[in-house]
Order: structure tokens, then C-alpha cells, then sequence
């Protein structure tokens, strides 16, 4: 179903005559290669009968690790070569036909089916086919019947699906939507909802939102992936769909997997290596989500999804020593290592050129004191979840986290030598038994845990720590033992701070007098019925703070 060719170097100006007429989109694939340090991108070149087709694109070795069948790649990889992953259409086509006969399709009829696929157009369809407007919906009416197709999309869709060969393994995904045009979560699910036949009242109620919204938001989506209508929508779908198949980029072959994102490598004034995740939709606000302590930078799908409902671009970071940042300088410590932390925020910003934005932090409060005296014209306004006080400052003596930091405070030195040795069994197993040990005690937290997709979606936050990623983790968590209270900072009143108030580390009434105390200019409230999980358990509240206006104190709750 799919076919990958392999362009040396010295074939930029020539390269497989499949690929377009046009040589000079070879010399533009090249230059992007050169260019960027993603390893692979999704582009469109010109197919000789099929149009408009969709490849994935990218460096030799980062398409090895991306395509599910090894075998597809045949030919050597020199250093610098370009693979170009697409549908084999060829195949595609002698598949159609017969997957048409087999259905008991008349010539005429198959041909036009064929058509329909390949332009996703039933008059395009009905030209190539030679048959007259009329006549071709006739035509495709009755094809509906023989397969069963609910409308003209649902047809294409049970059509291009049904010649897919899948391995053992291989799943079709809707991920490569999101990837490729930089769809929000809930776009991608409308699309696929319409590709699969779904009315726009179907789609309203299985997503439980209003037909309105489904109708303006499937407008962003024929103008994100520039088709005209559902069939067309369909017929795109399928092809990102067929591959899917081929790569390791769905789903399917990630048994905790994360909401589709771009991951974003940048560099920081002194540079380090800076990485980020880039949910999406491109056509979103910026909005930056801060990681706890005591996970990495994958955001749970709750607080993605109401984040991107809302008209944000959510872009998460992992901070010094975390996921795939590059450590702080050895020297490093303390406050100078949160200042360095919000000086990576402020350096990502300057790269993309986004002078004011707004911020979402599971914890962190420390950053966001340090971008605050760093940067303040930066923030537009900050929603804290559960901010920390410093280990010292927090009375709280039971549960297992809570006895966790009791450790760091008394043994700072040790943390580094404990944290290597938890995570020798961080495995999924394990991480959950000891969420579900610290959630004890607290009801909305052992509800929203209990949820198997929400308890997959922390696994995913830590699990960089697996890997020995851990100083970040092990300098913050010292500094949150030494640091002790920051002094107060006056003219902080574009931040929120939500406290649970079934906190099972700290104790909530304690956290707001040591938060009064050091913002005296912030909005803090207490949250009934939330506990750590706050960003899995009411993620709507977070939007709903970023747009109060500070100056009407309006209510949250």
C-alpha cells in the first residue's frame, strides 16, 4: 500500500520521475532538510493521475524509526539522503478495482468509484469518467447500496480502508491529521466523525456540543486541509489514514500515548538545548503550559482539549534537566536555577516571536515568581494549579508524596541518590499504585484517577525519568527543600492561583495564608472538590481564570 523512495544526495536535481515533474520540489525538500532539525514533515507533491498526494517526508535515519514496516526501505541510506513515504498508487488503484468488482460494481460504476476516490469530486469524478452529472449520482447512489455507505464521504472512507493491508500491529489513526495541519483535538474528531459518515447533528451529539459550533468549526477545517467539501474531506482522510499504516506515528502502536503535538527543538541564549510540544491548532493563541516537579512536559488530553476549545495553542516545555532539555550548568542551583528555568520561556518567545502571552502551570509557582521579576511585560495573565510552598514551609504529615518531601527537607543531599532508585521500578504498575496511594483520602482525586486514560496520561509525564532524565527533577525538588519563602512581589495581579481543596500533600488553608503572603497583588482561590489532579478534573477552570479580568475581581466558583 505504501512505497518509499530513497533520493541520494546527488539526485536533488534529478530523483524518481513519481514524484512530480516539477525537479524543483526536490531541491525544496533538500533545503528543508538542511535547514531544520525536525527529522521528518508531511508536504504535498503532484501525482500524475491521483492529483494532490500527501507524502511524509523527511532525513533517512528519522524515517527508519518512523515507519512501521522496515522492509518498505529497500536501498541504502547515505548520510543526507531524502525518503519520501506516500501511497503506492499503482497498487492503490488495481486494489480499487478489484475491491469494486468484488462488490459486484459494473465497469462503468467502478471506474467512477475509482474517479470519485482519486479527486474526491463527483463531478471531477463524473468528467474522468465520461459520464454525465446526473447519471454519475445515479451511479453512486447505487454503489452506496452495495456497500452499505451512508453518504458520498462514508463511501470513500469504506472504499480506501477496505483495500488497506494492515500488519499485526499496524493501526489506522486520525493522528496524522492533527500532525500535519494543525488541527485541535476536537477538530480532528469532527473530521474523522465526518469521514465516517457522521451528520453534523451526529457529530454535535456524540461530542456533546452544539451544531453551530460543529458548523463553524468544520469550516476551519476545509480551509486547514483546503478542501471544499465532505467527500473531499473523506478522501484526504483516507490518505493520511493509509499512512498512518505504515508508520508508528498513531495511536495504535502506543499503549500510553499523548495528545498529537509538534515537538519544537529550539536554543537558549546559552545554548542548551530546549525542547517543547506544540499541540495545536496553529491557528490558536499561544498559551504556555508549565510542567509540576515531579512530572515532565506531556499535558494530559482534559486540559488540552478545553485549553484548545477555548481558541489556545497550547505549547508546553520541559524546563532545565527534564524531558529533552538539556541540563543546567553544574553551578546552577537554587533560585538562579528557576531564573534560568523562566529564561528559557522568555527565549522560546523571542524565537517565535510572540512578544505577550498567557500561561497555565500544574505547580512551578517558583517559575512563574522568577519570569514575573525577569520578564513582567511578558505575562498577559497566569493561572497556577496547586502551587508548592517550600518543603520547609508546608506542616502536612501524612501521605506518601507529603512524606516524600519530608525526606528532601531533612536530606538534600539524598535526593538525587532516592530518585535513582524509585525510578528503577517506575513502571506503569507501580506509578499507579503510588498515585492511587497518594490520592487516598481524597475523593475527586481517586475518582479521576480511577479513569484508566487519565492514569495513562500522568504514566506519559513521567515517564522521561525511566530514561535517568532526572536532574531537573532533582535540583528543583532540592531547591523546593533550601530555598525556603521567596520575599513578596508586589504588582502581580494578572495571576491566579487555584488551590485544592483536597490537596493531599500540603495543607489548602496553609497554602493560601504562604501564598498571601508572597502575592499579595494575586488572585487566590480555594476550589472545592479538587485535589492535586485539578488540571485532569476541572481543566475548564483554568480557562475560565485565564479570562477573568483582575481589575472586577469577578468570581470563579
Amino acid at each position: 500500500m505504501h512505497k518509499v523512495d530513497v533520493i541520494h544526495p546527488d539526485q536533488r536535481k534529478g530523483g524518481p520521475d513519481e514524484i512530480g515533474s516539477d525537479q524543483g520540489w526536490l531541491q525544496v525538500q533538500f533545503a528543508r532538510l538542511e535547514a531544520q532539525s525536525e527529522g521528518f514533515w508531511f508536504e504535498t507533491y503532484n501525482d500524475k493521475r491521483f492529483g494532490p498526494t500527501i507524502a511524509i517526508v523527511g532525513d533517512g535515519a528519522q524515517m527508519c524509526r518512523i515507519i512501521f514496516d522496515p522492509a518498505l526501505i529497500t536501498d541504502p541510506l547515505p548520510a543526507g539522503s531524502l525518503c519520501v513515504l506516500r501511497p503506492d498508487w499503482n497498487l492503490i488503484e488495481a486494489q480499487l478495482h478489484g475491491f469494486a468488482q468484488d462488490f459486484g460494481m459494473s465497469p462503468s460504476v467502478t471506474r467512477l468509484v475509482v474517479a470519485l476516490f482519486q479527486s474526491g469530486d463527483v463531478r471531477a469524478a463524473a468528467a474522468s469518467a465520461g459520464l454525465a452529472y446526473e447519471t454519475a449520482r445515479e451511479y453512486l447512489g447505487a454503489a452506496r447500496q452495495m456497500v452499505g455507505a451512508t453518504n458520498l464521504q462514508n463511501l470513500i472512507t469504506l472504499i480506501g480502508l477496505g483495500i488497506a493491508r494492515t500488519g499485526s500491529n499496524a493501526e489506522e489513526s486520525d493522528a496524522l491529521l492533527a500532525y500535519a495541519y494543525g488541527l485541535s483535538e476536537r477538530q480532528t474528531q469532527i473530521a474523522g466523525l465526518i469521514a465516517n459518515g457522521a451528520a453534523r447533528q451526529e457529530v454535535a451529539r456524540t461530542l456533546a456540543v452544539s451544531e453551530a459550533l460543529v458548523k463553524k468549526e468544520l469550516a476551519h477545517i476545509f480551509a486547514a486541509v483546503d478542501v471544499a467539501n465532505a467527500a473531499a474531506l473523506a478522501r484526504t482522510m483516507v490518505e493520511l489514514r493509509l499512512l498512518a499504516i505504515a508508520t508508528t506515528l498513531h495511536d495504535g502502536h502506543d499503549p500510553f500515548p499523548e495528545a498529537v503535538h509538534h515537538v519544537l527543538t529550539l536554543t537558549a541564549r546559552d545554548g542548551r538545548v530546549i525542547a517543547a510540544s506544540d499541540y495545536g491548532p496553529r491557528s490558536g493563541e499561544p498559551l504556555f503550559v508549565l510542567h509540576s516537579s515531579m512530572t515532565n512536559r506531556p499535558v494530559n488530553r482534559a486540559l488540552v482539549e478545553a485549553l484548545q476549545n477555548n481558541g489556545y495553542r497550547p505549547i508546553a516545555i520541559d524546563r532545565p534537566g527534564f524531558g529533552g532539555t538539556d541540563a543546567a550548568p553544574e553551578e546552577c542551583r537554587g533560585d538562579d536555577y528557576f531564573n534560568l528555568a523562566a529564561s528559557d520561556i522568555v527565549d522560546v518567545c523571542g524565537a517565535k516571536g510572540w512578544a505577550r502571552i498567557k500561561l497555565v502551570s500544574r505547580g512551578a509557582a517558583q517559575i512563574i515568581l522568577a519570569l514575573q521579576r525577569q520578564c513582567p511585560e511578558l505575562i498577559a495573565a497566569a493561572v497556577i494549579m496547586n502551587p508548592d510552598p517550600d518543603a520547609r514551609s508546608s506542616s502536612k504529615q501524612s501521605g506518601f508524596l507529603a512524606a516524600m518531601k519530608r525526606n528532601f527537607v531533612r536530606r538534600p543531599w539524598a535526593a538525587g541518590l532516592m530518585s535513582r532508585w524509585a525510578v528503577q521500578s517506575l513502571t506503569f504498575a507501580r506509578v499507579r499504585d503510588n498515585v492511587l496511594r497518594s490520592a487516598a483520602g481524597c475523593p475527586a482525586d481517586e475518582k479521576i484517577m480511577a479513569d484508566p486514560l487519565h492514569m495513562q496520561d500522568y504514566y506519559r509525564g513521567v515517564t522521561a525519568f525511566r530514561e535517568g532524565k532526572l536532574d531537573g527533577f532533582v535540583r528543583e525538588q532540592t531547591a523546593l527543600a533550601t530555598v525556603g519563602m521567596p520575599q513578596p512581589l508586589r504588582g502581580t495581579h494578572r495571576l491566579t492561583l487555584l488551590v485544592g481543596d483536597q490537596d493531599s500533600i500540603h495543607d489548602p488553608h496553609e497554602t493560601m495564608r504562604y501564598w498571601r503572603k508572597v502575592l499579595p497583588d494575586a488572585h487566590i482561590a480555594m476550589v472545592p472538590g479538587a485535589g492535586r489532579f485539578m488540571s485532569f478534573s476541572h481543566p475548564g477552570l483554568a480557562v475560565k481564570a485565564l479570562t477573568r479580568q483582575a481589575a472586577t475581581r469577578q468570581p470563579l466558583l
